[in-house]
This record gives C-alpha cells, structure tokens and sequence, in this order.
C-alpha cells in the first residue's frame, strides 16, 4: 500500500500545532483533539523526567525531494487521493536531539490492496487493516517526523495513525483520504 518516507529536513517551516492533529467529524475532532490535549499536558509537565514525550504536533500534505528534502507542507487533514501525493506528521518533543523509540499504528477504513513497509519489521491485524511499526527516529532540534506517499490500490475513507513515543500515550492524527476534485 503506502510507501514510508523518513524525512531528512523537517518540516521546519510548519511550527506544530494542536490544529494540524485535529480531526475532519466533529464527534471525533474533539475526542483526538482532547487526548492529544492530554498527552501534551502530561508532558509538559513531567518535564523533569528523562524520557522523551511529545509537546506538541501537526499533520499535513508534504511534497519531498528525492533526497527527502521537504519542498512544501501544508496542515491539512484531507489527503487528496491521488498517486504520489505525500502525507505526513511531525511531534515537537522535550528533548532536542539523540534517538527515540516510536511505535507508529495505522489504521484504514478497508484493507488496502498491499501494505509497503520500506523494509522496517512491522506487525499486521488479521483483518489486514492495521500496520504497526516499530522504529528508532532521530530528533533533529527537538522534532522528529514521519512521511508516506498515496499508491495505487488505497482505500478512500477515514484514516487513523497513532503514534506513541517511548511508551507515551499516542497522539492521534485522523485524516481522510478523498477523491480529488
């Protein structure tokens, strides 16, 4: 299905916001937005521990050079569903550099025709509509980030990716991928 893009430069440009982890139904906008709420508070103020934990993110449309240089991001929680077109978040955390442990779960409305994984370990739901990935990210001056790209054979629907930092609790980013227009 998707095809992972670790990004090189991160999306500098687009200062998180609580805005860009928000969701697109109102039941469910509120719902995320108040547990990433949480999450940031919880953080915040267990600023004293060691462990990494986010403060703050976004999610939007990214286009990445080839290198994965980001080109242009854009907040949004409507990924238009078109081949290539690169989506992506990104966590401001209490720390400003070294590695984390992140666990990234996505979840699609249907399963998708192939899951792409780029190679990283992952594990799958037996309905094959959930992918979970474990992985080690560098924090480049305190953010780390995650893109991937449309292909061919994604379902259209509500979208929901979870993300825990070194156990933290998630913060959630839901999106829908929709038909251009």
């Amino acid at each position: 299905m998707k095809r992972i893009r670790h990004l090189l430069v991160l999306l500098a440009a687009a200062a998180c916001t609580h805005a860009g982890a928000q969701t697109t139904g109102a039941a469910s906008r509120s719902a995320v937005a108040e547990s990433n709420a949480a999450v940031f508070k919880a953080c915040a103020e267990a600023a004293a521990s060691n462990a990494a934990c986010p403060l703050d993110a976004t999610f939007g449309l990214v286009r990445l050079a080839p290198n994965n240089e980001v080109l242009d991001f854009r907040v949004s929680n409507t990924v238009p569903l078109a081949v290539g077109q690169g989506y992506g978040w990104a966590l401001k955390l209490n720390r400003k550099n070294g590695k984390v442990r992140v666990l990234e779960r996505m979840t699609l409305p249907e399963a998708p025709k192939t899951w792409g994984t780029g190679g990283q370990a992952h594990g799958m739901s037996a309905d094959r509509k959930t992918l979970s990935l474990d992985a080690t990210l560098t924090v480049y001056d305190g953010t780390i980030s995650k893109a991937w790209d449309v292909v061919k054979g994604d379902p259209p629907g509500r979208y929901l990716i979870s993300v825990y930092v070194e156990g933290s609790a998630p913060v959630q980013f839901e999106f829908d991928l929709v038909a251009p227009r």
